[in-house]
């Protein structure tokens, strides 16, 4: 009991420079007092250093920047950090390496290497398999169970018209690259060769990048509503650090598909994890013609389940309370 009360008193501040994906995955944790949250997307920074400087003086506290190789305002301070911080100092990792090279940032990716050895910086990532990928550049990292703040209220939400049932992928960025990453030319493709256009839908930008293929940007809640009611969740990317999409499918028990990848590993674990688009089809087909077989009755649930158990907001906590001890 005496350790678990140590793990709780632990301080961590959260450095976000990203006012997406990555601030809506840790703001939550603000809700509990050993966290606290800055951001260089608000207010003054030079307030905010003031505040960084005046943390960094109380040895009990952590500093966490939340990072993916974008110069932005706190990465660029990284060193300066690591030294305020020294041996407190960590870079969250929230992309894998082949994202690094995707988007030509490997320099990037071995200055952080350079920083972790010199000022003993310590690399967190949001998945196991990824640990393997970041060795292979001379990365030593830490693993972080990811956990979300889910409101169990869309589960009970329907869409009013069920012939809106979709199949559904996600990309949030309107950069053409990202459409790439998120495999979205490849479920166009597997979409178009299963004539399957009229039934499926890319939510997150309004991007018309793929002729045929229906995009939409939308609201958190409408985004749950149309994922608890589609026919399927598929995401065929081709890199992943952790799918918080495919967590949410999880949790609204919906049939999943996605490429079977380094992120996705650790994130489904039950299926439906696919090599190829060939496999991909056969799935989804299956998933249209026998929706309520027991396999997929299965798989469904023991999705949730682990999503239940492993991908909460408490885990998420406990996973920081843990570093250091």
């Amino acid at each position: 009991m005496k350790k678990n009360s140590k793990n709780i008193n632990e301080k961590f501040i959260h450095l976000i420079d990203h006012d997406g994906t990555i601030y809506g995955l840790i703001s939550p944790l603000a809700r509990f007092p050993e966290h606290q949250i800055i951001t260089s997307f608000s207010n003054l920074e030079k307030d905010k250093l003031k505040l960084i400087n005046k943390l960094s003086k109380d040895k009990n506290i952590k500093c966490i920047l939340h990072a993916t190789g974008n110069k932005k305002y706190f990465y660029n301070l990284k060193e300066k950090l690591a030294k305020k911080f020294y041996k407190r100092f960590y870079i969250f990792l929230h992309v894998s390496p082949n994202h690094f090279l995707i988007k030509d940032r490997l320099n990037e990716l071995r200055n952080i290497r350079d920083l972790s050895n010199k000022l003993n910086v310590k690399i967190l990532i949001p998945s196991k398999e990824l640990g393997k990928e970041f060795s292979y550049y001379a990365l030593d990292t830490i693993p972080i169970q990811l956990g979300v703040d889910f409101n169990i209220k869309y589960n009970d939400k329907k869409l009013d018209n069920r012939k809106d049932r979709k199949i559904i992928s996600v990309c949030t960025a309107e950069e053409g690259i990202y459409h790439y990453i998120k495999g979205i030319d490849q479920f166009s493709k597997m979409i178009k060769d299963l004539q399957l256009d009229k039934l499926s839908y890319v939510l997150g930008n309004n991007n018309k990048l793929f002729e045929g293929i229906t995009t939409k940007k939308v609201s958190q809640k409408t985004f749950f509503r149309y994922l608890k009611n589609s026919i399927a969740y598929v995401q065929l990317s081709r890199t992943e650090s952790y799918n918080l999409s495919a967590v949410y499918a999880k949790l609204l028990k919906v049939p999943i598909i996605v490429s079977n990848i380094e992120g996705h590993k650790d994130n489904v674990k039950f299926g439906f994890r696919v090599n190829n688009l060939n496999e991909a089809g056969k799935i989804l087909r299956y998933i249209l013609n026998s929706p309520n077989s027991p396999k997929i009755k299965k798989m469904i649930e023991r999705n949730y389940k682990d999503s239940l158990k492993r991908e909460n907001l408490n885990s998420f906590r406990n996973s920081f309370n843990k570093i250091g001890v």
